[in-house]
């Protein structure tokens, strides 16, 4: 049975997280209500059992010591945690929708992770506390409430592109219902396959070794930084050379050429160069430091210099700058800067360049939330990569590629540092899909070569994170569309016909 999904709705007091929630349960029977177990008095208008749990002090605190609550917080001075056993209705695919506070949302996901995460944002501030002033609150509740709405929407400010996977603006119209309701139900997309405890089952298939490096990889910590290398497209024959650069200093190198594929992703986003530089910046922001390749004398492209910017702006470290690529094999020119020097070096750049760089693309990538999507694939199925890195392109998701990120054969005298770096790339990313022949599920789970299953296991087993399955026919792969006649010989098209049933 396919496990249900856990939506979870934070915003500010007054915002209409309950409005949304009554709507959406009044529509649909395979939801219900995650009832809060709370210490708050009850208001006016609110049922025992069927809004929240009221409890006292003492009631509330002997079902936590019998192990009956989960996710235990303190807001507004009233304790409020879930039931377990209300909680476990996933397991029986319900699909379960509460409002929590916005503190305790990334804690929720870790622990959930079946979770969507929903942020309510009021597009008129002034509705919203016409909202709190029409509730049976105290006076001094009121004025706590409103002055927490600063505080909280700094919070969103801050960390909108981690926390919620829905952001959804609330004129307290129908319109408004019926965008959450429609956001809602393409996140959890019914038919939408995920890596179940069964599934695990294929774990039987990892090697002890392979196991082994995952286990001692975070045991012992053995984390590494993801550089991002920025250079000039037109040095794109000097890439190898600087990949082979940065693994020699113990780095994982990230860059767009690697990563997203230049023709992939300039192809699949309409040929629009500021849709390709917004993954770029995406890869960027994704890692732990830079390095800035150059050639002496020639001016830095715009793309390096949108790169610079917003690392300037967005992270709290300098970065590496390096001349002379194309002796990256000798003895480059190697330069820190440190976040002081980069300041400087910023200021120091032509405004009118800064300005339209912010105006054309920056300022609208700050604004707006981007995602990475991680690649596993069995790397027998290496050759259609180039699909599943179109098929995130399509979900307005960053594709993370290990398979292309880190060349197998730089790596041939050390796999173990190759597995590491992969998990580390894993770490990094937001969602995992694992690409995969779902019309023989099974088949192709006991085929994953050991480099997928360390990720697998990894994933579930130390980040507590979901696998979504994406069928081979679902990226568009010709071999795997029924439709299509891509066998040359009838002997290969049976095979084929076997294999899509």
């Amino acid at each position: 049975m396919k496990e249900g999904t856990i939506i979870t709705l934070s915003g500010v007091s007054g915002a209409g997280k309950s409005h949304f929630i009554k709507s959406l349960l009044s529509r649909f029977e395979d939801f219900d209500k995650l009832k809060a177990v709370t210490t708050r008095k009850i208001r006016t208008g609110e049922v025992d059992g069927v809004d929240k749990y009221f409890l006292n002090l003492d009631e509330f605190n002997k079902k936590y010591e019998n192990n009956e609550l989960c996710v235990v917080n303190n807001v507004f001075g009233n304790m409020y945690a879930y039931l377990n056993s209300d909680i476990n209705k996933t397991k029986e695919g319900k699909n379960l929708v509460t409002e929590l506070y916005y503190e305790e949302v990334d804690n929720f996901k870790k622990e959930h992770p079946n979770t969507i995460s929903v942020y309510v944002l009021p597009s008129d501030i002034s509705k919203t506390i016409d909202q709190l002033k029409d509730r049976n609150t105290t006076v001094e509740e009121f004025e706590k409430r409103l002055s927490d709405i600063k505080t909280e929407l700094g919070f969103f400010s801050d960390n909108k592109h981690h926390t919620f996977d829905i952001v959804i603006s609330n004129n307290y119209d129908q319109e408004s219902v019926e965008r959450f309701i429609n956001a809602v139900l393409d996140k959890i997309d019914s038919s939408q396959m995920f890596i179940s405890s069964e599934d695990l089952l294929l774990q039987n298939n990892l090697e002890t070794e392979t196991k082994n490096v995952v286990d001692n990889f975070v045991l012992n910590n053995k984390s590494k930084n993801v550089v991002y290398t920025s250079f000039d497209g037109d040095d794109m024959q000097f890439l190898h050379n600087i990949c082979k650069y940065e693994i020699d200093r113990g780095n994982i190198p990230l860059n767009p050429e690697t990563s997203l594929g230049y023709y992939v992703s300039t192809v699949s986003l309409g040929g629009k160069k500021k849709d390709v530089m917004m993954d770029c910046l995406t890869l960027e922001m994704m890692a732990d430091k830079m390095s800035v390749y150059a050639k002496d004398n020639r001016p830095l492209a715009e793309g390096i210099m949108a790169e610079i910017l917003l690392w300037h702006d967005l992270k709290s470290s300098g970065l590496d700058i390096i001349n002379g690529v194309t002796q990256i094999k000798q003895n480059p020119n190697h330069k820190e800067l440190s976040r002081t020097e980069l300041e400087n070096y910023v200021l120091s750049q032509d405004d009118i360049l800064k300005y339209e760089l912010y105006n054309n693309l920056l300022n609208e990538y700050k604004d707006s939330n981007h995602e990475t999507a991680y690649i596993i694939a069995n790397i027998e199925n290496f050759k259609h990569i180039d699909w599943a890195r179109s098929y995130c392109y399509s979900q307005k998701k960053c594709p993370i590629s290990p398979q292309n990120i880190l060349p197998l054969y730089q790596y041939e005298n050390n796999l173990n540092a190759y597995i590491e770096s992969r998990l580390e790339l894993l770490r990094h990313s937001d969602e995992i899909l694992l690409f995969i022949d779902k019309n023989n599920l099974k088949e192709d789970l006991n085929k994953l070569d050991q480099f997928s299953l360390a990720e697998i296991y990894f994933a579930k087993t130390y980040l507590n994170k979901k696998i979504k399955i994406i069928g081979w026919d679902e990226a568009l792969v010709p071999k795997y569309n029924q439709n299509s006649k891509w066998s040359l010989t009838t002997k290969e098209d049976i095979e084929v016909r076997k294999m899509l049933k």
